[in-house]
């Protein structure tokens, strides 16, 4: 399966967070179709990479998106409506006791994944990407 993973790149960044979900995406068997999010700020013209339509379009064609919401971003919303929109499925990955948008909350179709530690997440992502 396709993969989009949907984390905060400007504010709130937690690179080391991405890292361990798109490991536990592959060593899942399958293929993390954002890999963009893993490396460097991009810092490229508009000209370059259109980042709404890559992004976007990218949301919308994957077969699932995994979007980490521990730390609110508006990129991450936007690219979960899209998937939303798309029919995609949807898991949200949180830390347990954070407060997140009512939206994502009243969201249906939507997985919650929930941790206290961020060396749970590996386990717990791998369960749920294998259920189908």
């Amino acid at each position: 399966m396709e993969v989009y993973l949907s984390v905060p790149m400007i504010a709130n960044r937690a690179l080391e967070r991405a890292k361990i979900i798109a490991k536990a995406i592959e060593d899942s068997g399958h293929h993390v179709s954002s890999p963009w999010v893993l490396g460097p700020i991009e810092k490229s013209s508009p000209s370059v990479v259109n980042v709404f339509q890559r992004d976007k379009d990218g949301a919308e064609a994957s077969d699932v998106l995994v979007a980490d919401v521990t730390e609110p971003s508006i990129g991450v919303g936007m690219e979960i409506m899209a998937a939303y929109k798309a029919g995609r499925r949807v898991i949200l990955i949180v830390r347990r006791g954070n407060v997140t948008s009512r939206m994502l909350q009243h969201m249906d179709r939507k997985e919650a994944l929930e941790y206290e530690r961020e060396s749970e997440i590996y386990d717990k992502l791998r369960a749920l990407l294998s259920k189908g």
